[in-house]
Order: structure tokens, then sequence, then C-alpha cells
């Protein structure tokens, strides 16, 4: 008994549900016949042989992109290389001993000072922030920290109890399927008797036909 009332987000369901069609809480003849669990198996087999093909890339391609997705994850997803940071302008070095001989041009040796005395100041103002960063995280990091766990707590009571939402409306579901299942279980299992009766009658009478039929040709041939 298929629910079709209440289609999936998921389009590989919605093109894949008619395919499912069972009464999971009467049919009990496949757990005690090893020929129906062979039928069974037969046809949960085609049933899989009919559904789309899996394409992985595709797997997701339903929901809707991530706002993560940005220019970064696709360099990452394109293989694309870092590009190399440039750490030289945080080193506090003077200038090569190659650019201060007297034979070295006057004007390249006042440059390489002011490229040194700017990566100094450079390397300055990047230790004032970790200074004054680390004074901030030690008067208000536990504070902030704080706080974040309690939003990563409430974030937590929330998926738990949209979790638990999901069960208990699966859980109805079934509930339902359970009852309309043994509302008519009495009338399926007498139909599936008189089908047996049914069944056996007509092989029955074929049987007696065949017979029949093998006596007409005989006491046509005797004649």
């Amino acid at each position: 008994m298929a629910d079709t009332t209440t289609p999936s987000i998921c389009p590989l369901l919605n093109e894949t549900r008619h395919l499912i069609d069972c009464l999971g809480y009467i049919d009990s003849t496949a757990n005690e016949d090893a020929d129906m669990k062979k039928l069974v198996s037969l046809q949960i087999q085609q049933q899989m042989a009919a559904m789309p093909a899996f394409d992985p890339s595709a797997y997701l391609a339903y929901l809707p992109a991530l706002e993560l997705e940005t220019k970064e994850m696709k360099r990452v997803a394109a293989g694309v290389a870092l590009d190399a940071i440039n750490t030289n302008k945080y080193r506090v070095v003077p200038p090569s001993t190659g650019l201060l001989k007297k034979s070295q041009d006057l004007h390249a040796q006042v440059e390489a000072w002011q490229t040194a005395n700017a990566n100094a100041k450079v390397a300055i103002e990047y230790e004032t922030s970790r200074i004054l960063n680390l004074e901030m995280l030690n008067k208000y990091g536990a504070d902030r920290w704080k706080l974040h766990v309690g939003v990563l707590s409430g974030v937590h009571d929330k998926c738990v109890m949209e979790l638990d939402e999901s069960k208990a409306a699966t859980e109805a579901i079934n509930i339902k399927r359970k009852q309309e299942q043994l509302l008519n279980a009495d009338k399926l299992w007498g139909l599936e008797r008189k089908r047996d009766d049914l069944l056996r009658k007509t092989q029955y009478i074929e049987a007696a036909c065949d017979a029949i039929e093998r006596d007409v040709k005989r006491l046509k041939t005797a004649a």
C-alpha cells in the first residue's frame, strides 16, 4: 500500500515511488516460504534495475546551493594551487651585505634600508595587533565562548527537536499504515484463499479436460 499523498523533496524517491507497493504488516508469507523469499528478492532486483542510474556527482543536486560555495571552494574543487603567501614583509632583517658595499649605488642602499624599515613597521604593527587581540581575548574571550557554546547548544536542541518530530511523524505514518492494513487484513486473506481455491479448481479442471481429450483421441484412434 504505497503512500503517494506526501511527495518527498528527493526526486529519486518521487521518481520511484510507484515501484514501492507492499503490505509490510500483513505480508508474512515471505518470512515463511523460501520460494516467496526468492520471488521477493527477484522483484526487488527488478525494481532496483528500473530505478534511475545513481550519479554521485548529482546526488545532492536537488538541495539548495550552500552559501559556503565561494570562490575559494571552487578553486579547491578545480584543483588550482593556492598562491604562495609572501612572508618576507613580516621578517625584520637588515639589507643584505651585498647592498651595503661601498661600491654599491647609494640610491640602491637607501632603497634597501627603506624596504627594511617598512618591513619592520609592518612587523611591529602585526605584533601590536597580536598583543591587542590577546588582551581582548583574555578579557572577553571566556564570555564570548560561553555565548558561542550557548548558541551551539540552542542549535543542537533545535536539531534534536526536529529529529524527534520527524521520528514522530514517521511513527504516525507507520501506525496509520498498520491500522489500514490490519483493518483490511481479513478481507485480503479471504480473497487470497479464494484465489488459491480458484487456482486449484482451475488446475483440476484443466487436468480433467486433458484426460477427456486423451480419452477422445484414444476412442477416435480405436474407431
